[in-house]
């Protein structure tokens, strides 16, 4: 009976579809900002510059957010992102930051592991300009007051 529905599209727009204030639960592994472009359609935030992907990255948040129940729960799992330099633009800070804003607390963590293997085949590209292989992500979890 309890059946979910999909609904595609972008969420910064959707997410003023929805009915607010009743949800348990948000559940997202975020685009990493531009390390993946998913499209060029207008609203796919992995297109976008950081600073930008970070304005429409905290409107969906606060959004989504806003359709938590008291006590409801966000958990997000997403990792750090360098920029075109190399430098880590500071992901998961912007992530904690978010959240706050949209009034939420972090509440719990946890570390995904990513396989040794893959990170292994991965080294030698990274090594070369003396980068560690990242080989977890992190899992946040926020709580709604």
């Amino acid at each position: 009976e309890n059946i979910p529905n999909w609904v595609v599209g972008d969420s910064n727009n959707v997410l003023d579809t929805l009915d607010g204030g009743g949800y348990d639960m948000i559940f997202s592994c975020p685009p990493y900002a531009d390390l993946e472009v998913y499209s060029e359609l207008d609203g796919d935030i992995s297109n976008m510059p950081y600073p930008t992907f970070l304005t429409a990255y905290d409107s969906i948040i606060k959004k989504s957010c806003d359709k938590l129940k008291s006590g409801g729960y966000a958990i997000f799992v997403v990792g750090e992102v360098r920029d075109k330099k190399g430098y880590y633009y500071g992901f998961v800070p912007d992530t904690y930051q978010c959240f706050k804003n949209a009034g939420l607390r972090l509440y719990n963590e946890a570390i995904l592991s990513i396989s040794l293997a893959s990170a292994a085949l991965r080294a030698a590209g990274n090594m070369k300009n003396k980068k560690l292989v990242k080989v977890h992500q992190n899992i946040l979890i926020f709580k709604k007051p």
